[in-house]
């Protein structure tokens, strides 16, 4: 069984997933970092020479080649159907969420985020989450709320949920 970790970019996926891997015992998965492996690009990059829709196209691939692993999803990948359908039959899915104004601190200094506008970070963020909001929810077996938490505490939540 998979771990998926979903949420928004700066929820904490990636710093979350690796504790929990460690705890576990499990492999972590970072999809971004597999798909800029893959691609010798960065995600910015593939977004402006490939466009969007061929990023979701490579991260639906990438999403389908782990198992018994922690995987930290990319924040879209809720958009796509197949992709929300596979993540709920092939494992037990966290929602990873914070605050606008703190996943905009938290994304202050990271230039490699396409979907961000330039000039008003906490507009974009809001923006995208009520796009994706009803996936992510639907998505997710439980969330857990990151704000004022390390990833120590949140490995503790997570791995009370999934082992009652």
């Amino acid at each position: 069984m998979n771990i998926y970790l979903i949420g928004m970019m700066g929820s904490g996926k990636s710093t979350v997933g690796k504790t929990l891997s460690e705890k576990m015992h499990k492999p972590f998965i970072d999809l971004d970092s597999e798909i800029e492996k893959g691609t010798g690009k960065n995600i910015s990059e593939i977004f402006d020479i490939d466009g969007e829709e061929q990023f979701r196209k490579m991260e639906t691939k990438q999403l389908k080649q782990y198992s018994e692993s922690i995987v930290a999803c990319g924040g879209g990948i809720v958009l796509k159907d197949e992709n929300r359908e596979f993540i709920n039959e092939n494992g037990a899915t966290i929602l990873l969420t914070a605050s606008m104004e703190e996943l905009s601190h938290r994304l202050s200094d990271s230039g490699n985020r396409p979907l961000l506008a330039d000039d008003n970070t906490e507009e974009a963020l809001t923006k995208l989450w009520l796009e994706r909001q009803l996936h992510y929810l639907n998505t997710a077996d439980f969330t857990i709320e990151t704000d004022g938490k390390n990833p120590e505490q949140l490995t503790k939540e997570i791995l009370v949920q999934i082992n009652p």
